[in-house]
């Protein structure tokens, strides 16, 4: 019973998926959740998929808006023209707001426990923050047992989340313009939706050198919902002992996986 709230909690049809493509089949009634006794299913195909479309949307509204802000870029208006880059603009606007949209609803179960996670920002998580510089340094620190998201992770959530809320409602006043809404609001929204985006920008760019150059295993998760059980361990550790007490997977498989992996 306990392994089965765990599959219908972060998703049993991504752990059978993923069962099938390593050759295996997690099937009814088997316990283990490990992928060839070394990886830890993490997230659904289909919120990994979602956040890549959301990552590439964003990143295309970025450079299709810098010739606004730089004359470095003017040679985007020569080469696209800027009616082009206007509404390219636009229709990778939509793509921001409607993916997280159909995220929602094919990959509910990621996107619940992202939004509860946020919301349980606690003391261990205040000291991975104090403690994750350290890491950043490439110490080693003993960092408090951490849950399906991280303390860092949740920090990172939130801010995207409350400054995609800020780039969307701003960027709707600005396509409704002056003609619609009256000018001193559609003047406010410049500032607001450009201080927006960059400060999004820094953050996605912090995003990435995090998961590709400090903790490239993480990245893992986002490629086929998979993460070694040896990171997971280490980085989530109290997910890591729910997923023991409710008996999704044993101690000694994650200890063997910890082994194996350090070989």
């Amino acid at each position: 019973r306990r392994c089965c709230r765990y599959r219908r909690r972060y998703g049993a049809q991504q752990d059978d998926e993923i069962g099938q493509e390593h050759g295996e089949g997690t099937g009814e009634g088997v316990s283990t959740m490990l992928i060839n006794k070394k990886y830890v299913p993490r997230h659904e195909r289909a919120f990994a998929v979602c956040h890549w479309l959301n990552a590439f949307a964003f990143m295309m509204l970025f450079i299709t808006a810098l010739p606004l802000y730089s004359d470095t870029f003017s040679f985007m208006y020569k080469v696209f023209g800027d009616k082009t880059l206007m509404y390219a603009h636009r229709v990778f606007g939509v793509m921001f707001i409607v993916t997280p949209i159909v995220g929602f609803i094919i990959a509910r179960r990621g996107y619940i426990v992202m939004i509860k996670e946020i919301f349980s920002f606690g003391k261990k998580d205040m000291e991975f923050m104090q403690k994750f510089p350290l890491e950043l340094m490439g110490k080693d620190p003993e960092m408090p047992p951490q849950g399906f998201y991280n303390g860092g992770e949740k920090m990172n959530i939130a801010l995207q989340l409350v400054l995609s809320v800020v780039i969307v409602v701003s960027g709707l006043i600005l396509w409704m313009g002056d003609s619609i809404l009256p000018a001193t609001i559609t003047s406010a929204a410049i500032p607001v939706h450009s201080i927006g985006a960059a400060i999004c920008f820094a953050a996605a760019l912090g995003h990435i050198y995090l998961a590709a150059g400090v903790n490239p295993d993480s990245l893992h998760g986002m490629k086929d919902g998979t993460i070694k059980a040896s990171y997971a361990a280490h980085h989530h550790g109290a997910w890591v002992e729910e997923l023991i007490a409710q008996g999704v997977v044993t101690r000694e498989e994650i200890e063997e996986a910890k082994r194996e992996d350090h070989h």
